[in-house]
Protein backbone atom coordinates (compact mmCIF):
# COMPACT_ATOMS: atom_id res chain seq x y z
CA UNK A 1 0.00 0.00 0.00
CA UNK A 2 1.35 3.50 -1.20
CA UNK A 3 2.47 5.88 1.90
CA UNK A 4 -0.39 8.24 2.75
CA UNK A 5 -0.07 11.35 4.31
CA UNK A 6 -2.38 13.11 6.97
CA UNK A 7 -3.88 15.32 4.44
CA UNK A 8 -5.27 12.05 3.04
CA UNK A 9 -6.06 9.99 5.92
CA UNK A 10 -8.24 12.72 7.28
CA UNK A 11 -12.03 11.84 8.27
CA UNK A 12 -15.35 14.31 8.33
CA UNK A 13 -14.98 15.07 12.11
CA UNK A 14 -17.27 17.53 12.07
CA UNK A 15 -20.61 17.74 10.39
CA UNK A 16 -21.89 20.77 9.03
CA UNK A 17 -24.34 22.50 11.41
CA UNK A 18 -27.85 24.55 10.37
CA UNK A 19 -28.57 27.58 12.48
CA UNK A 20 -32.14 28.04 13.21
CA UNK A 21 -32.21 30.94 10.62
CA UNK A 22 -30.90 27.95 8.15
CA UNK A 23 -33.56 25.88 8.44
CA UNK A 24 -36.27 28.71 8.35
CA UNK A 25 -34.85 29.94 5.00
CA UNK A 26 -34.84 26.05 3.41
CA UNK A 27 -38.15 25.61 5.11
CA UNK A 28 -39.11 28.95 3.18
CA UNK A 29 -37.94 27.61 0.43
CA UNK A 30 -39.07 23.60 0.14
CA UNK A 31 -35.89 22.72 0.59
CA UNK A 32 -35.02 23.50 -3.31
CA UNK A 33 -31.56 23.00 -3.71
CA UNK A 34 -31.27 25.48 -6.76
CA UNK A 35 -33.11 28.14 -5.46
CA UNK A 36 -31.18 31.14 -5.46
CA UNK A 37 -32.39 32.21 -2.13
CA UNK A 38 -30.08 29.31 -0.96
CA UNK A 39 -27.02 30.02 -2.60
CA UNK A 40 -25.24 31.34 0.24
CA UNK A 41 -25.80 28.55 2.56
CA UNK A 42 -24.46 25.99 -0.43
CA UNK A 43 -21.56 28.39 -0.80
CA UNK A 44 -21.62 27.67 3.19
CA UNK A 45 -21.96 23.67 2.99
CA UNK A 46 -18.87 23.66 0.49
CA UNK A 47 -16.77 25.28 2.20
CA UNK A 48 -17.19 23.41 5.55
CA UNK A 49 -17.14 20.24 3.43
CA UNK A 50 -13.50 21.27 1.59
CA UNK A 51 -11.83 22.13 5.09
CA UNK A 52 -13.44 19.07 6.93
CA UNK A 53 -11.88 16.82 3.97
CA UNK A 54 -8.32 18.33 3.76
CA UNK A 55 -9.88 19.97 -0.10
CA UNK A 56 -9.71 16.04 -1.25
CA UNK A 57 -12.55 14.76 -2.88
CA UNK A 58 -14.88 12.09 -0.67
CA UNK A 59 -14.38 9.28 -3.46
CA UNK A 60 -11.20 9.71 -5.03
CA UNK A 61 -9.40 11.61 -2.22
CA UNK A 62 -7.61 13.36 -4.82
CA UNK A 63 -7.02 17.22 -5.35
CA UNK A 64 -9.64 18.84 -7.03
CA UNK A 65 -9.08 19.79 -10.42
CA UNK A 66 -12.78 21.71 -11.60
CA UNK A 67 -15.34 22.33 -9.93
CA UNK A 68 -15.94 21.64 -6.48
CA UNK A 69 -19.87 19.96 -6.24
CA UNK A 70 -21.53 19.04 -3.13
CA UNK A 71 -22.29 15.42 -3.40
CA UNK A 72 -25.67 14.52 -2.22
CA UNK A 73 -24.87 10.62 -0.84
CA UNK A 74 -28.30 9.34 -1.27
CA UNK A 75 -29.35 11.38 -4.23
CA UNK A 76 -32.21 13.82 -4.00
CA UNK A 77 -33.28 13.15 -6.96
CA UNK A 78 -33.97 10.58 -10.04
CA UNK A 79 -35.85 7.54 -9.61
CA UNK A 80 -34.61 6.47 -6.40
CA UNK A 81 -34.15 9.75 -4.86
CA UNK A 82 -34.89 11.21 -1.35
CA UNK A 83 -35.38 14.44 -1.29
CA UNK A 84 -36.15 14.70 1.96
CA UNK A 85 -32.65 13.96 2.99
CA UNK A 86 -31.43 17.36 0.64
CA UNK A 87 -30.20 19.34 3.49
CA UNK A 88 -29.46 16.42 5.83
CA UNK A 89 -26.15 17.11 7.20
CA UNK A 90 -24.66 13.77 7.04
CA UNK A 91 -25.78 13.25 3.68
CA UNK A 92 -23.64 15.92 2.12
CA UNK A 93 -19.68 15.85 1.74
CA UNK A 94 -17.88 17.58 -1.54
CA UNK A 95 -16.68 15.23 -4.76
CA UNK A 96 -15.02 16.06 -7.35
CA UNK A 97 -17.11 16.47 -11.16
CA UNK A 98 -15.69 12.95 -12.11
CA UNK A 99 -16.90 11.03 -9.27
CA UNK A 100 -19.84 13.12 -8.68
CA UNK A 101 -21.06 12.53 -12.55
CA UNK A 102 -19.95 8.37 -12.29
CA UNK A 103 -22.30 8.21 -9.11
CA UNK A 104 -24.67 10.03 -10.36
CA UNK A 105 -28.65 9.18 -8.72
CA UNK A 106 -27.57 5.85 -7.65
CA UNK A 107 -29.31 4.91 -4.18
CA UNK A 108 -26.59 2.99 -2.22
CA UNK A 109 -28.54 3.30 1.19
CA UNK A 110 -29.70 -0.27 1.92
CA UNK A 111 -32.46 -0.61 2.06
CA UNK A 112 -33.57 2.53 -0.41
CA UNK A 113 -36.38 3.47 1.45
CA UNK A 114 -35.17 3.59 5.46
CA UNK A 115 -36.00 6.11 7.19
CA UNK A 116 -34.75 7.64 9.34
CA UNK A 117 -30.77 8.22 8.15
CA UNK A 118 -28.62 5.63 9.07
CA UNK A 119 -26.34 6.53 11.47
CA UNK A 120 -23.36 3.30 10.70
CA UNK A 121 -21.74 2.44 7.31
CA UNK A 122 -23.31 -0.65 7.49
CA UNK A 123 -26.23 0.02 5.72
CA UNK A 124 -24.44 1.59 2.42
CA UNK A 125 -23.35 -0.43 -0.26
CA UNK A 126 -20.82 1.85 -0.75
CA UNK A 127 -17.77 4.05 1.10
CA UNK A 128 -19.92 6.65 2.65
CA UNK A 129 -17.27 9.76 3.86
CA UNK A 130 -19.22 10.17 7.09
CA UNK A 131 -19.67 6.58 8.42
CA UNK A 132 -17.01 4.97 6.64
CA UNK A 133 -13.03 4.87 7.39
CA UNK A 134 -12.08 5.17 3.72
CA UNK A 135 -8.89 2.93 3.80
CA UNK A 136 -10.60 0.13 5.66
CA UNK A 137 -12.23 -0.18 2.27
CA UNK A 138 -9.74 0.84 -0.59
CA UNK A 139 -6.28 0.92 -1.02
CA UNK A 140 -3.83 2.35 -3.18
CA UNK A 141 -1.11 -0.07 -4.45
CA UNK A 142 2.57 1.62 -6.35
CA UNK A 143 0.77 4.70 -6.33
CA UNK A 144 -0.77 4.17 -9.07
CA UNK A 145 -4.05 2.29 -9.01
CA UNK A 146 -7.10 1.68 -6.70
CA UNK A 147 -7.55 -2.25 -5.06
CA UNK A 148 -10.94 -2.85 -2.63
CA UNK A 149 -9.75 -4.34 0.30
CA UNK A 150 -13.76 -5.04 0.76
CA UNK A 151 -16.65 -5.81 -1.23
CA UNK A 152 -18.05 -2.09 -0.17
CA UNK A 153 -14.26 -1.01 -1.52
CA UNK A 154 -14.57 -2.92 -4.87
CA UNK A 155 -17.93 -1.23 -5.07
CA UNK A 156 -16.82 2.23 -4.58
CA UNK A 157 -14.11 1.93 -7.13
CA UNK A 158 -16.51 0.21 -9.69
CA UNK A 159 -19.62 3.11 -9.02
CA UNK A 160 -17.25 5.88 -9.03
CA UNK A 161 -15.06 4.33 -11.82
CA UNK A 162 -11.72 5.13 -10.32
CA UNK A 163 -9.93 2.72 -13.09
CA UNK A 164 -10.34 5.67 -15.28
CA UNK A 165 -7.54 6.53 -17.22
CA UNK A 166 -7.82 10.62 -15.87
CA UNK A 167 -8.27 9.73 -12.57
CA UNK A 168 -5.17 7.46 -12.47
CA UNK A 169 -3.35 10.07 -14.25
CA UNK A 170 -3.96 12.20 -11.53
CA UNK A 171 -3.82 10.00 -8.77
CA UNK A 172 -0.06 9.07 -10.10
CA UNK A 173 1.07 13.02 -9.84
CA UNK A 174 -0.77 13.47 -6.45
CA UNK A 175 0.91 10.60 -5.02
CA UNK A 176 4.68 12.43 -6.21
CA UNK A 177 3.42 15.30 -4.12
CA UNK A 178 1.81 14.29 -0.76
CA UNK A 179 4.90 12.77 0.97
CA UNK A 180 6.89 16.35 -0.16
CA UNK A 181 7.35 18.51 2.57
CA UNK A 182 7.44 21.71 0.20
CA UNK A 183 4.09 20.65 -1.05
CA UNK A 184 2.75 20.21 2.40
CA UNK A 185 4.11 23.54 2.94
CA UNK A 186 2.60 25.14 0.23
CA UNK A 187 -0.56 23.49 1.06
CA UNK A 188 -0.30 24.82 4.55
CA UNK A 189 0.47 29.01 3.50
CA UNK A 190 -2.70 27.84 1.04
CA UNK A 191 -4.90 28.20 3.87
CA UNK A 192 -4.37 32.03 4.03
CA UNK A 193 -6.65 34.59 2.81
CA UNK A 194 -6.11 36.93 0.36
CA UNK A 195 -4.30 37.65 -3.18
CA UNK A 196 -1.08 35.46 -1.83
CA UNK A 197 -3.64 32.60 -1.64
CA UNK A 198 -4.81 33.26 -5.05
CA UNK A 199 -1.08 32.96 -6.01
CA UNK A 200 -0.68 29.58 -4.47
CA UNK A 201 -3.67 28.67 -6.19
CA UNK A 202 -2.19 29.37 -9.13
CA UNK A 203 0.91 27.36 -8.33
CA UNK A 204 -0.73 24.53 -7.45
CA UNK A 205 -3.10 24.46 -10.77
CA UNK A 206 -0.07 24.17 -12.70
CA UNK A 207 1.37 21.49 -10.75
CA UNK A 208 -1.70 19.52 -10.43
CA UNK A 209 -1.91 19.92 -14.48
Amino acid sequence: MARLSDRQRKQIENKFEFSTNERFLIRQYKGEWEHEKLEPLIRKIRKHYLNEQGELCSFCRLPFREDIQVEHFVPKAGKYGRPEFTFYAQNLSVACKHCNSKKSTNNDMIPYTRTPYPQSGIYFRIAHPHFDDYFEHIEIVDRSRYVGKTLKGRRTIERCKLYDPVIVGVLVKAMRYEDDPLIQGVLRIREMQGDFKRTIDRLMDRIFK
